[in-house]
């Protein structure tokens, strides 16, 4: 019988029935006869129409057989039934009936990005992580023994499958309704990343219902953390009554442990990319400890590949959500190109050893400087300059002595006789040394030339103050603009009055760790004694007020301006280039029984520091940048790249690629656009990532030497993800409350044997099939005549 009917459904188009459901027939149709006459009658007619017919084939037929009499009585009564049964008008009505659907919640909120567990599991293994991912553990266990979870839930009832964080959306997005064969739902799934801002189970549960409310689903499966990051009103135990009223129940899975995760976390780690040979490299960060109690975490850089650390630091934790910050310095004596690794030494049973680690590029240059050093009379802090730059191998040296004789410039091997009479010959200088020279003596275009050679073409400029033309004579030229105060706060005739008293400049936290400059040791602790034990100075040109961003590293110990203390070096960004200002000449002074060793170091790390950007801007013809080095899940990344070179950059408006990859997981390339009003910019923005540290490059177009490259964090939100332990105890609750249990995600296998399937109810109006406007029961009408006359002419009644 199915088989005839699923015949006759095909035949009428009717769709075929879904698991769990089927069809159900209906016949409409009218009455033979006028309404209002009773039975009887009805029965009456029906009976002498019968007679009548039997009698009239009994006299015309006598000489027929009795078997062709009964053939032709047969034809007869089969037509005029048809006849009297197109008259009725019938109609079938097919509806659609079935069980009710079963519906899969998938927690798809940040905190389902955390890792439990020792690393023990097979598919923590597999991974090469310390602990897989809760969604890892869901995807793995929905999927296993090819989805057999999935293919049993959907062999007896309609599945349906939801994510949810937020709100809940069906995962076919844009169908409805919400129906997915199993083989579509594991693709979706894989699809699907736990980048969710907030985690409100209750009202995913709620909306899920408000949508099937006209047919209630047999069960409700959710699997979640149960954490609810909003609110106590959002936990699921909440709506497990609503859930029994609407006559379903709830199957909750809970994916997590109940114990404190134990993490140790690095990030926000910052680092220069390009250092020169012995310049203390500073690499600073933040440490974050979860499930651990107070301890100290090792800190390691070191070259990837290799096991002795280039620098090891010891930090003391505190376990919670505050970070602690650390910085620590290193350097190397030999030009390289290295991928360093910057790790956290795990802790025992920790989860996640994917956030224990950094990895950053870093050139190592061996530059050959070139520096030009102009002063107008040979004082102290010019002899002693000059005469440890002649020393260093990385500087190739020029002085100026203004108010020297003619003779000196021939007989010393440093000295020009003029300062250069073309803008490229200054061009060829990474670093000016300007003291105590009025610009009136360098010619009418120094000052101008000077200031170009700052703003535009990147240069280090270092100004030493002086009692004579530094800065007093700047005013009124194109010097004063790069000066780091106004020309109105200072006393120019203060520098020159005697000072019997001594004092030793503090360093502010900008020189401690802003500047590598002030580095005389290893970590910042014996650096900071190295300073405090060398000689002090006694002059000091007093400035009361500073230009806006200006950044002061030191100052005066107690002697006060307008707004804190008196600075002594100052550092100014002039454009592409820096500008460094000592409001003393007595650095000379740290040679007492040191000789060179750190006044050499100063300087030379001074030098290096200040040519940076015209060095890198030798061979960088563009440059890759993101709007901020951190974001949270779920935040786009605006990835720019801007030619510095307008004949560099692509002629194709999509003719730039990058490409940018996670430590640990795979590489994805990004084309960026040009921007219509910016024709050397080309921008795109990145959606969809993950947490973790991304390292990116330029692929497109390529360049002769290392592209552009950039990094960026993706940090998990940390209202989601503060709370790590799952809320087993509510989610017992909720299972309990509405009539379902608690199912542990090992068992998940076994669940759909024990959903009830539900009663069959109808799905849908149904469908109407008037049988009496057709072509087939006319053909059967004419048929049957058509046989009765051909019989009756055969057999020569007509």
């Amino acid at each position: 019988m199915s088989a005839w009917k699923s015949f006759i459904e095909w035949y009428f188009g009717i769709a075929a029935s879904g698991p769990g459901e089927g069809t159900r027939w209906e016949w409409i149709a009218k009455s033979l006869w006028p309404a209002g006459w009773p039975v009887w009658l009805a029965l009456l007619v029906t009976a002498a129409t019968m007679a009548g017919l039997l009698w009239s084939y009994r006299r015309e037929g006598a000489q027929l057989s009795p078997g062709r009499r009964l053939l032709l009585m047969g034809l007869r009564f089969a037509a005029i039934a048809v006849a009297l049964g197109l008259w009725t008008q019938p109609t079938l009505m097919v509806a659609r009936s079935g069980l009710p659907s079963v519906v899969v919640l998938f927690d798809t909120s940040a905190s389902m990005s955390l890792r439990d567990g020792d690393g023990s599991t097979a598919l923590s293994q597999s991974t090469g992580l310390s602990a897989p991912r809760r969604w890892d553990r869901v995807l793995n266990a929905v999927t296993r023994e090819d989805a057999r979870f999935l293919r049993d839930l959907a062999e007896r009832n309609p599945l349906r499958l939801y994510q949810f964080s937020t709100t809940s959306s069906p995962l076919s997005a844009g169908k409805s309704p919400a129906v997915l064969p199993a083989t579509e739902a594991i693709s979706s799934l894989k699809l699907l990343e736990p980048i969710g801002t907030s985690t409100r189970p209750a009202e995913g549960v709620r909306q899920i219902l408000a949508e099937l409310r006209g047919m209630p689903p047999a069960a409700l499966i959710v699997l979640t953390d149960g954490i609810a990051s909003e609110s106590e009103a959002d936990r699921l135990s909440t709506v497990a009554d609503l859930v029994r009223r609407r006559g379903t129940s709830l199957f909750v899975v809970p994916v997590g442990t109940s114990e404190p995760t134990k993490d140790l976390q690095l990030f926000d780690v910052v680092m220069d990319e390009v250092a020169f040979v012995g310049d203390p490299v500073i690499v600073s960060g933040k440490l974050r400890a979860t499930g651990l109690e107070n301890r100290n975490a090792t800190l390691r850089v070191t070259v990837e590949g290799e096991s002795s650390p280039l620098a090891e630091q010891v930090v003391p934790m505190r376990d919670g959500e505050a970070a602690t910050k650390f910085e620590l310095s290193l350097s190397t004596a030999e030009p390289a190109e290295l991928d360093l690794l910057i790790e956290v030494v795990p802790s025992p049973g920790e989860s996640d050893l994917e956030n224990n680690r950094e990895r950053r590029h870093l050139s190592v240059r061996q530059e050959r400087l070139n520096v030009l050093l102009l002063e107008s009379a040979p004082r102290y802090e010019f002899r002693y300059l000059k005469q440890w730059l002649e020393r260093d191998s990385s500087v190739v040296l020029q002085t100026l002595l203004v108010d020297a004789d003619p003779e000196y410039a021939r007989e010393d091997r440093t000295a020009v006789g003029y300062f250069p009479v073309q803008k490229e010959d200054l061009w060829r200088y990474d670093v000016v040394i300007l003291g105590d020279v009025s610009p009136a003596d360098l010619g009418g275009s120094a000052a101008e030339w000077l200031t170009e050679f700052v703003r535009d073409k990147g240069g280090g400029l270092l100004l030493v103050a002086g009692p004579r033309h530094n800065p007093q004579s700047f005013s009124g030229t194109p010097l004063e603009s790069l000066l780091p105060f106004p020309f109105d706060a200072i006393d120019a005739d203060a520098f020159s009055k005697s000072n019997t008293d001594e004092y030793r400049p503090r360093l502010t936290l900008d020189g401690q760790k802003g500047v590598p400059m002030f580095r005389f040791a290893d970590n910042e602790l014996a650096s900071l004694e190295t300073w405090n034990s060398l000689p002090g100075f006694y002059g000091l040109l007093p400035i009361q007020q500073l230009k806006p961003g200006v950044r002061v590293l030191a100052e005066h110990p107690y002697a006060p301006a307008k707004e804190g203390r008196l600075p002594v070096f100052l550092l100014q960004q002039i454009g592409a280039g820096k500008v460094l200002f000592h409001a003393t000449d007595e650095l000379w002074r740290w040679r007492f029984r040191t000789g060179d060793t750190y006044f050499g170091k100063y300087w030379g790390q001074a030098i290096r520091f200040l040519s940076r950007a015209r060095i890198l801007g030798k061979d960088r013809s563009a440059e890759l940048l993101v709007d901020r080095q951190s974001y949270v899940v779920g935040e786009p990344v605006l990835l720019r790249v801007r030619f510095l070179d307008d004949r560099l950059a692509p002629t194709q408006n999509d003719g730039v690629a990058v490409v940018f990859e996670r430590t640990g997981a795979g590489r994805r390339e990004v084309t960026l656009s040009r921007l219509p009003y910016l024709p050397t910019v080309f921008e795109a923005q990145v959606t969809g990532l993950t947490e973790g540290t991304y390292h990116a490059w330029m692929a497109r177009p390529s360049f002769e030497v290392a592209p552009p490259t950039t990094d960026f964090r993706i940090d998990s939100l940390q209202r989601e993800t503060r709370r790590r332990a799952v809320d087993r105890t509510d989610l017992e609750l909720a299972a309990k409350s509405s009539g379902g249990s608690l199912v542990e995600l090992e068992d998940l296998s076994g669940l759909p044997a024990r959903i009830p399937q539900g009663r069959l109810v109808p799905m849908e109006q149904g469908r109407s099939i008037p049988l009496w406007s057709r072509f087939e029961p006319l053909l059967l009408l004419i048929g049957l005549l058509t046989s009765e006359w051909i019989l009756r002419r055969r057999w020569r009644l007509v």
